[in-house]
């Protein structure tokens, strides 16, 4: 009985959302459907040690927080669980978000134990355990679980890929943003992309990047970062670098690391690189 009230309740929600803004709709427990949501997302993170900022940016990608949505595919509710999935995770609801919210979020724990990382745990979510599994041993992911990951943890499957093979340490909770559900909701509204793992929110989106240094190797291109910024302290005191990756064609593709500081425009980017170049360092000002 609770759960059939609970899923009308929900409905009637979306009725709501035909009429208000879906961020100052009410729930049924009185609270906007953000803060609703959100406290389920940062409550099932805690509880599972995961990043809240990434399994808000994978509901809301799975959902945009739409409790009742059923895909083309069939997958159901606010974290679209296809139904034999739900049924071997013991949800047996799918839309009550909050029975969802933490079956989605102990999924995703899981994922995260088996493959090493959670951007493979993402690719998992969305395309499959299997199909992970045939990525890691050379084939293809579909484009669209690639942009999936990339949207969700702003680095490319490949990335996540490498850092597994590597044998690199796996990007944990303290390396995404350290924001709560509701702030990341937020940026989400505006369009603003993930940043990527091991970045601070605050630096990804500067128009304009001083480049310090470049590798095929991201930890070449942090190393020479690191001796520049020994040369220079006070250029960069109080910056966090952005690294950007990208894939280079030619023989065999590979991903080029650019590591850069982080400025608002042009000008300001110019007075560090000169301030750089005068401590015998070499930089250029580029657009990022």
């Amino acid at each position: 009985m609770r759960t059939a009230a609970l899923h009308m309740a929900w409905r009637g929600l979306l009725m709501l959302l035909a009429l208000v803004a879906p961020a100052l709709a009410q729930s049924p427990g009185g609270e906007t459907v953000d803060h609703a949501i959100c406290r389920l997302i940062d409550t099932a993170a805690g509880k599972e040690g995961l990043p809240a900022s990434f399994l808000t940016r994978l509901i809301w990608q799975e959902s945009s927080f739409r409790p009742d949505v059923v895909s083309r595919a069939g997958a159901q509710g606010i974290a679209q669980f296809m139904p034999g999935t739900a049924k071997e995770r013991g949800l047996v609801d799918p839309f009550d978000p909050e029975a969802a919210i933490p079956a989605s979020a102990a999924l995703i724990a899981d994922l995260n134990r088996r493959f090493g990382n959670l951007g493979l745990a993402a690719a998992a979510y969305n395309a499959g355990p299997g199909r992970v599994n045939g990525f890691l041993s050379g084939g293809g992911l579909p484009n669209e679980t690639r942009a999936y990951v990339r949207i969700i943890t702003g680095r490319t499957a490949e990335d996540w890929a490498g850092l597994k093979k590597q044998g690199t340490a796996a990007f944990g909770p303290a390396d995404f943003p350290p924001e709560p559900c509701l702030a990341t909701v937020a940026s989400l509204r505006k369009g603003a992309p993930a940043p990527a793992a091991g970045q601070p929110a605050n630096t990804l989106f500067a128009p304009w990047g001083v480049q310090i240094s470049g590798n095929y190797s991201r930890d070449i291109a942090l190393a020479s970062f690191r001796r520049e910024a020994a040369r220079a302290p006070q250029v960069f005191a109080d910056l966090t670098p952005v690294i950007i990756s990208t894939r280079v064609g030619g023989r065999g593709p590979r991903t080029f690391y650019r590591v850069r500081l982080p400025a608002q425009s042009k000008a300001e980017g110019m007075k560090m690189c000169d301030r750089l170049r005068k401590a015998g360092g070499a930089c250029l000002v580029l657009p990022n």
